[in-house]
């Protein structure tokens, strides 16, 4: 059967989510919790026979008190360093919602080290593969706390000595997605500046600068942000769930050929100009080079590096608040750039119609990735005195989207309806995709799905419904919306004839009330740690973009 069958079988029959709160378990029962997940071991320096952690490499990778690596306008420290360790893919493996997510999965399941073996393997990969290679099995608890070379290896995250070693030989293959990425034995760092010089890396850390393009290539950041899970009923292999499959839109989008790099991997300064620098503060005179890529790795989850940066102490990491702030700041930047709002409007005998057109900026769907994030609408007419007489996805101090009057309109285990046409205040134009189990209800927990219920995401620019793997990424529950396409949405909203100016905002939310209040009745240490750390962190979703619009 496999790993990852073994994996959904053991989880198939999960319940769906319930809708209450806290430690209730919905119907009235408390649930008995655990204490919170103990603070994570710091990275301890780490050398193998592969593997280094990033310490060794910041040695020269990360800017001192001179003008190398930094912004030329604001002074901002721009080294792989500095910008990777306050990113996501540093903090990989000390993510508190991955933790609980992981903790629940655990829990569920008739396999353990099979779990741990598929979810470990891309959030703390290097530990994942020294264990590997060893014969051993990397479990949650001895990455966490222990103190193996595999485990402080798992805790430096997606750490540059696993991904600069990441060999081209099976890239872009099926087999190379779901954390299928081969490394060598050479201790070659792969790079994308040709000529490096390579005797002060042989000399600290005994790697050997090489220049290879493959480094610059989508089907390299696919290897993890690709993930399949087989479905298997009857000890048979039934089908596919695609967790997440940014690579696969990106494919099929107009941009195909445009690396995620481009986006992720910043090479412009505070003021827009190209940079260039050297990359390393020793030794001198090293050449400057250009583009010179800021490891940032930008996205959209500002809401977690908040929630980092206010728990700094309890992740054991080495980084401080401020970066991490800085680093939401920066995602929320990203997202503003990730879509365009037109709008338009008309009289009617009813009152005016307003059009909102969403158009598509980025090369994939949006949102992507990890299934939960959302999008939507918030839609407000005004009178000419001010006072507003419609307004449609709006929402509370909980994040919970909520109709006209201020009630929740969040469907537990349900779930929002695609729509073309607004003409209610209990109505929303919302963009997710959602999960569903063996019975067709929607589900929180990852390896119980085996098809998405509904996926009404924003189609990438180019996308075509024949191209390339749309067997797995087609959308679900957009058909009869023929305003729906590649690269755009466009949503009708009825207002009263008493509006005379319309405001339009589309926001985005990481993670919706309904699966913080699932995790807050999982009875393990991690969901408990998670549940309050999301307390102390604002759950309301983030303006993107903003059209205000007299009618």
């Amino acid at each position: 059967m496999g790993l990852l069958g073994v994996m959904v079988a053991a989880c198939g029959d999960s319940a769906p989510p319930g809708t209450g709160g806290g430690a209730d378990g919905g119907g009235g029962s408390q649930i008995e919790l655990p204490p919170p997940l103990d603070p994570i071991e710091p990275v301890a320096p780490t050398d193998t026979e592969r593997f280094r952690a990033s310490g060794a490499c910041n040695q020269c990778h990360l800017a001192n008190d001179g003008v190398l690596m930094r912004d030329p306008t604001t002074g901002e420290d721009l080294s792989p360093g500095g910008q990777w360790r306050a990113s996501m893919m540093a903090l990989a493996a000390r993510d508190p919602f991955y933790l609980a997510v992981l903790s629940e999965q655990l829990e569920l399941s008739d396999d353990v080290e099979a779990v741990e073996a598929i979810c470990i393997r891309c959030h703390a990969p290097a530990g994942s593969e020294e264990a590997s290679e060893a014969g051993v099995h990397l479990g949650l608890e001895e990455l966490l706390a222990g103190d193996s070379a595999a485990a402080n290896l798992g805790r430096d995250g997606v750490t540059c000595s696993l991904c600069h070693q990441i060999s081209e030989s099976n890239l872009g293959e099926i087999e190379s997605f779901t954390g299928g990425f081969e490394v060598g034995f050479g201790r070659q760092m792969f790079g994308p500046h040709e000529g490096p010089r390579t005797d002060p890396m042989q000399f600290f850390v005994e790697y050997t600068p090489t220049y290879s393009e493959h480094i610059n290539s989508s089907e390299l950041c696919a290897t993890c942000h690709t993930v399949i899970i087989p479905v298997v009923e009857g000890g048979e292999h039934v089908g596919d769930f695609v967790e997440q499959a940014p690579y696969f839109e990106w494919l099929n989008s107009s941009l195909g050929s445009t690396p995620c790099r481009t986006c992720h991997l910043p090479v412009v300064d505070a003021t827009g100009a190209a940079l260039a620098t050297p990359i390393a503060t020793y030794p001198e005179a090293l050449p400057t080079r250009e583009p010179f890529g800021v490891h940032s790795f930008e996205g959209a989850n500002a809401y977690m590096l908040t929630m980092l940066s206010e728990n700094v102490e309890w992740t054991g990491a080495d980084v401080s608040a401020g970066e991490l702030q800085a680093a939401a700041a920066r995602s929320l930047r990203h997202l503003e750039t990730a879509a365009t709002l037109d709008v338009s409007a008309s009289s009617t005998a009813g009152g005016h119609e307003v059009a909102v057109l969403v158009e598509n900026q980025t090369a994939h769907k949006l949102p992507t990735g990890y299934p939960g994030r959302r999008l939507w609408l918030h839609v407000i007419a005004k009178d000419s005195a001010g006072s507003t007489v419609f307004e449609s996805g709006g929402w509370n101090e909980r994040g919970e989207i909520v109709d006209g009057g201020g009630e929740s309109m969040e469907p537990g285990a349900a779930m929002f309806p695609h729509v073309d046409e607004v003409t209610s205040e209990a109505q929303v134009a919302l963009w997710e995709s959602v999960p569903g189990d063996w019975a067709g209800e929607p589900t929180y927990v990852p390896l119980a799905a085996v098809a998405y219920v509904k996926d009404n995401r924003i189609l990438p620019s180019g996308w075509e419904d024949d191209g390339p793997y749309t067997d797995w990424t087609h959308p679900v529950g957009t058909s009869s919306d023929v305003s729906f396409g590649p690269g755009r949405d466009q949503v009708r909203f009825t207002v009263p004839s008493s509006s005379a100016t319309v405001v339009v905002e589309l926001v985005y939310q990481t993670m919706p009330p309904g699966q913080r209040d699932h995790l807050a009745r999982v009875a393990t240490p991690a969901a408990v740690r998670f549940t309050q750390m999301a307390e102390g962190v604002s759950p309301e979703p983030l303006v993107i973009a903003r059209v205000e619009q007299p009618l």
